[in-house]
């Protein structure tokens, strides 16, 4: 009887430590099993974490421009990505005792970094316009694409036109500080060549689109407000010819691009009439007939010359004239788009040498004949030429951007932006204080994990 009570307490103990080693393994599984989970659920809550902290973006700027901005510094940012995971990692009773959790996530070590996804960063700032003026047009917002109707600029809005900035703590602040440069050179225009129609008013290169995201949330001279926002509100009136001009001065923006236009329609209309071989016809009948009425000079030899210049300046005036009125002026004309006929030219021809005078020695004094036919030119109301397709005042602003630098551009964009911001929200505003998303790390269950999260841009 005492062998066989023996066996019993020895298998009892066997049994007893069999179960107690499988408990052991059971709760190593468990531990290890929970400690997988909670490194998944502490993934899963540092994700949603900056997706948090990415909705706390400026509604403002989004509406009026299409740009998610978050207003933060790293300190910030750490802070609230703390608040929203804490709040999922940390598991309390109704009494504010901590319970047992099968999920144990022990974080530490939450670095943040911002400095790749800042909006003074042109790239990232272009990736945000792009990505606005791509789901406008996707969405087929023709409304919002083409700019609202206005009184033409001589009615517009009284001395809105004036209006400057000489704010120098504002200006120093601007994001375009020390980038320097008036916008496209007509010059180096004509010299590179013009764009064709196709790449100018369609297609999807990033240029192109850049352009149509500026039109679209920038107002311009002559009539021509952004509305894809309502109740926008901005400061200069004339915000694309900032884009292209950059001066402080509204008049003065809108006044360098009127001279730009002058200069690139006084160009392509010379062209157009040397040519034109009955322009040019036209044009040396004329010379002669001159130089065979009027008393001999020694301007004689250049009556060609003069006429010409005249004629094309007389053109260049009514061109600009009829693009203030809101009507089109073909780019490259053809004999039925020219509205300034020949017989125009020899008034201002006859009148301009009356007015020469010789002097001793070789020196002449002479009234300019370019500018007297100016005079000419804008004394009297436009002549619609037979063919009125062409470019509007828009479209050859579109074909200034076309030609003005990548970076220029974008820069000039934010400074419209920060002072619009600062002028209708809030006079703190400062897109370098603005990022369009966030790269932070953290260790979680001894394990580390990095997490890159951007606007229209992904995670990773």
């Amino acid at each position: 009887m005492l062998m066989i009570r023996g066996k019993r307490g020895s298998t009892s103990v066997f049994l007893a430590i069999a179960l107690a080693s499988m408990l052991v393994v059971a709760g190593v599984l468990v531990r290890a099993a929970g400690l997988s989970a909670g490194r998944s659920y502490g993934d899963a809550v540092f994700q949603m974490a900056g997706r948090s902290l990415l909705s706390e973006y400026d509604r403002r700027l989004y509406h009026d421009y299409g740009i998610f901005g978050l207003r933060a510094d790293e300190s910030s940012a750490r802070a609230k990505l703390l608040h929203y995971s804490d709040a999922s990692l940390e598991r309390k009773s109704a009494a504010g005792r901590r319970t047992v959790w099968l999920m144990p996530c022990e974080a530490s070590g939450l670095e943040v970094d911002l400095k790749e996804f800042s909006l003074l960063n042109p790239d990232v700032f272009e990736r945000q316009a792009l990505s606005d003026i791509k789901y406008v047009m996707a969405n087929r917002l023709a409304e919002g694409l083409t700019p609202a109707k206005k009184a033409p600029a001589s009615a517009a809005k009284g001395d809105a036109g004036d209006r400057e900035i000489n704010n120098q703590v504002v200006l120093g602040n601007l994001p375009s500080k020390g980038l320097g440069g008036g916008g496209p050179s007509v010059p180096g225009m004509l010299a590179a060549g013009l764009p064709s129609a196709s790449d100018l008013l369609g297609g999807s290169s990033k240029s192109f689109l850049l352009s149509e995201y500026l039109l679209a949330r920038f107002s311009h001279g002559n009539g021509g407000s952004s509305s894809l926002a309502e109740n926008h509100e901005s400061f200069y009136e004339n915000e694309i010819e900032y884009l292209l001009a950059g001066k402080s001065s509204d008049k003065a923006n809108i006044d360098a691009v009127k001279a730009k236009l002058r200069l690139l329609r006084f160009a392509l209309n010379e062209v157009s009439i040397h040519t034109d071989r009955e322009k040019m016809s036209q044009a040396s009948n004329l010379a002669s007939y001159l130089a065979s009425i009027l008393p001999p000079t020694p301007l004689t030899p250049f009556l060609g010359e003069m006429i010409i210049a005249v004629w094309t300046v007389l053109e260049t005036g009514n061109d600009l004239k009829l693009i203030e009125a809101g009507e089109k002026v073909a780019l490259v004309k053809n004999p039925r788009q020219w509205a300034i006929g020949i017989d125009a030219v020899p008034g201002v021809i006859v009148s301009y040498i009356k007015g020469f005078r010789a002097v001793e020695g070789s020196d002449v004094n002479v009234l300019d004949v370019k500018d007297q036919a100016e005079a000419v030119a804008g004394g009297s109301g436009p002549i619609s030429p037979e063919d009125r397709s062409g470019f509007s005042y828009r479209d050859y602003l579109r074909l200034f951007l076309y030609f003005t630098g990548r970076e220029t551009k974008l820069l000039r964009a934010m400074d419209l932006i920060q002072i619009n911001m600062k002028a209708g929200y809030y006079g703190d505003f400062l897109m370098q204080e603005h990022y369009a998303g966030l790269r932070y790390s953290v260790t979680m269950n001894g394990d580390d994990y990095s997490y890159t999260q951007r606007y229209n841009g992904g995670e990773g």
